[in-house]
């Protein structure tokens, strides 16, 4: 974030000391405004893709800036401008951060310069130029800082993000064992677990192929497509951990084996953040540091393995040893991923490994068409959010436009930037707009009243434009301030502000964050007490998928760690969906309890999935009892995973939920005494998860 923000401060700031060297200071605001809404987008994933990027914020600025200024001299072109600007903008959601980013150069210059028409073709051409000048310039800056990277460090970067999210897991897992405080709930756990999945989900966002598809000759990026995949192995592999030592009573454990259980997560803890640290460095000193981290886990299995043999008889003694099992897996791949790092050789820099054909043949046709393929894919929620902005946005506008209200454009930029998919979050994100304008405009207006010299605006803005970028994700309240002061003191630097603009700056603000609540209120609003049961009904139906998967397919054919990502991705959205579901307004008391219950067995039942797969991944088959016995508890499980998705069609009707025929399948493999463990404890979740479900599908029938 801190690159980043240097990055914006750099674009933003010396256009404006060249307007100050050079006495031209209009045309200076135009290329720092042009800067600025580019740098927003965060210069993410592969060299490709980021000067993808660059040139989409450039082609879009020089085409909405346009737009903007020969449609603001009338005010019925600039509503209906006005309404596609905003339907556009909101169909950048489909790009992810990106298109954020690529949505902000489409409606900032696009409504400002609807603010500041131009009233001849002389006058289009020079703002045209500016604007452009403005794209070549950020390019520029984000090419300086791009090109003397090395060239797989931002995949490295995705990767390392994974291994400190599996770091803050085992923390949590390891709280309370050492008997200070109290041991993390399932919702804690939960909550770190989905920030791995978040971390996996941006990784194979930038970096779509996976360790099978991947080709071997490109050593590089096939060691660490491997290397994530053991990051999903090894995360798997400290849930069952956890899973494990919440089958042992806390109090009933003896203090000494308490503080090796505690010492062995918090050191597997250490290990993780030592190894994301050297996946993105690669540095000998890192590596060496690792080394020592992983040789002291070892003893400390050894400790944990004396125990278990002196204390054989120990009640709970098998949580233990698997316990120790799953650490030792773990341990393994990391070590595999260490001599996967070291054999990839050299990452030499951009500016090193792109020849001049291949830089160009990154701006192949074919990457434009993917994402407008994406940028246009009109599902049910994006598009109700792109038409929701655009009606909301062009209302503000024909309010800015009808009663002339000076720099009255804040009201549809404000519109635009508050309003999100769900109600909660625009009203949380209107909130923290207002309070960081009000705040920022003030203290703006105290600066300019302060004595300007040695520089003191510019350095101010320098700082700003790091903070506010810092803050973005941070605390959107903070970034509003930022944002606030250094619009007031650039535009100081053009022409002195007025303290009545830093009131119709915040009046406008005020009224624009309303309109958004509004629109988000009563123009086709996505109410989760809708969708919730939707969500809850595809995670089951994902479930289902994967259990056939497991206990069906030949061992193999296909990936399991594709069905487990989308098994995990759809339970994560069902848990969102829910706590979006508790803020929304309602009348009468909401079923939070029975949604929370079938959301946490779903979440067992994938985590018991994964169990299972990950004894198939190691190999180790140890049969237990007849095949028999097997294909019957494994056809009990079908039996209840029918039922479950049957009266998960009942209370989601519009669910794309299919079954497979027949009553019972032929297993296709034999199964371990772990992976029988885990199905029995599957069944005990898919029959509770059937009683929860039946009242459910009781309270929707008689509403």
């Amino acid at each position: 974030m801190l690159g980043w923000g240097m990055r914006m401060a750099i674009a933003a700031t010396l256009p404006v000391i060249w307007g100050i060297m050079t006495n031209n200071m209009a045309a200076a605001t135009w290329i720092t405004l042009t800067a600025e809404c580019i740098c927003w987008m965060e210069l993410k994933g592969s060299f490709g893709q980021r000067l993808r990027v660059l040139a989409g914020g450039i082609v879009l600025s020089v085409i909405f800036s346009m737009l903007g200024s020969i449609t603001g001299n009338n005010i019925w072109l600039s509503v209906v401008c006005m309404l596609f600007v905003g339907f556009f903008s909101g169909l950048f959601k489909n790009l992810g951060d990106r298109g954020a980013g690529l949505a902000t150069c489409v409606y900032v210059l696009f409504i400002i310069c609807n603010a500041y028409p131009v009233q001849n073709a002389a006058e289009l051409e020079k703002r045209t130029l500016l604007v452009l000048a403005g794209g070549v310039w950020n390019a520029l800056v984000g090419l300086a800082f791009t090109v003397f990277m090395p060239a797989q460090q931002p995949y490295r970067r995705t990767v390392a993000l994974i291994w400190r999210s599996i770091a803050g897991l085992t923390g949590t897992i390891a709280k309370g064992w050492d008997g200070n405080g109290v041991r993390s709930n399932m919702r804690d756990i939960y909550l770190k677990e989905k920030e791995v999945r978040t971390a996996m989900d941006a990784s194979f966002h930038l970096y779509e192929a996976m360790a099978h598809q991947v080709n071997k000759k490109d050593a590089h990026e096939y060691e660490l497509a491997q290397v994530r995949k053991a990051t999903s192995l090894v995360a798997a592999n400290i849930i069952a951990i956890s899973e494990e030592l919440e089958r042992l009573n806390i109090k009933d454990t003896d203090h000494p084996l308490r503080l090796k259980i505690y010492a062995a997560l918090k050191a597997l803890q250490q290990t993780a953040e030592r190894m994301a640290v050297y996946v993105v460095t690669l540095k000998p000193e890192e590596e060496l540091l690792l080394s020592s981290r992983i040789s002291r886990m070892y003893k400390l299995m050894l400790l944990l393995k004396e125990y278990e043999e002196d204390n054989s008889n120990t009640p709970g003694i098998e949580h233990i040893r698997r316990t120790v099992q799953l650490i030792e897996r773990s341990l393994r791949m990391i070590e595999s991923s260490i001599t996967g790092l070291q054999s990839m050789g050299d990452d030499l820099p951009v500016l090193q490994s792109y020849s001049l054909i291949k830089t160009v043949f990154i701006l192949h046709p074919k990457h434009w068409l993917r994402n407008l393929q994406l940028l246009f894919n009109f599902n049910t929620f994006t598009t109700r959010y792109a038409l929701r902005t655009a009606i909301a946005a062009a209302a503000a506008l024909f309010i800015d436009k009808w009663f002339t209200i000076d720099h009255g454009y804040w009201l549809p930029f404000t519109v635009i930037l508050v309003l999100q998919p769900y109600f909660g979050a625009t009203l949380k994100k209107a909130l923290d707009r207002v309070l960081g304008t009000v705040a920022g405009g003030i203290a703006g207006g105290l600066v300019l009243r302060l004595d300007p010299g040695l520089h003191l605006n510019e350095i101010l803005l320098f700082i700003s434009f790091i903070l506010m970028v810092y803050y973005l994700r941070k605390q959107y309240a903070v970034a509003a301030f930022f944002i606030t002061f250094s619009l007031v003191v650039l535009f100081n630097m053009e022409t002195p502000v007025h303290p009545s603009l830093i009131y119709t700056r915040a009046f406008s603000t005020v009224g624009g964050a309303a309109i958004a609540i509004f629109a988000g209120f009563a123009l086709l609003p996505t109410w989760d007490k809708k969708w919730l049961p939707t969500y809850l009904a595809n995670a089951i139906c994902n479930n289902y998928k994967y259990f056939m998967h497991t206990f069906f397919t030949t061992p193999g054919t296909v990936s399991w760690t594709r069905l487990k990502r989308s098994a995990e991705s759809v339970n994560s959205n069902a848990f969102d969906s829910f706590n979006r579901y508790m803020q929304e307004p309602g009348f009468g008391k909401k079923p939070y309890a029975i949604y929370y219950h079938l959301i946490t067995h779903n979440v067992r039942i994938t985590r018991e999935l994964n169990n299972i797969n990950l004894e198939t991944e190691n190999k180790q088959h140890t049969t237990a009892g007849a095949g028999k016995n097997q294909q019957q508890r494994i056809n009990i499980c079908l039996y209840w995973f029918k039922l479950n998705m049957q009266l998960a069609q009942s209370i989601a009707p519009n669910a794309n939920i299919s079954l497979s025929n027949g009553e019972e399948i032929q297993l296709t493999h034999t199964l371990s005494t772990h992976q029988m463990l885990y199905t029995d404890r599957m069944i005990i979740e898919l029959k509770a998860m059937h009683k929860d479900l039946e009242k459910l599908a009781a309270e929707m029938a008689k509403k």
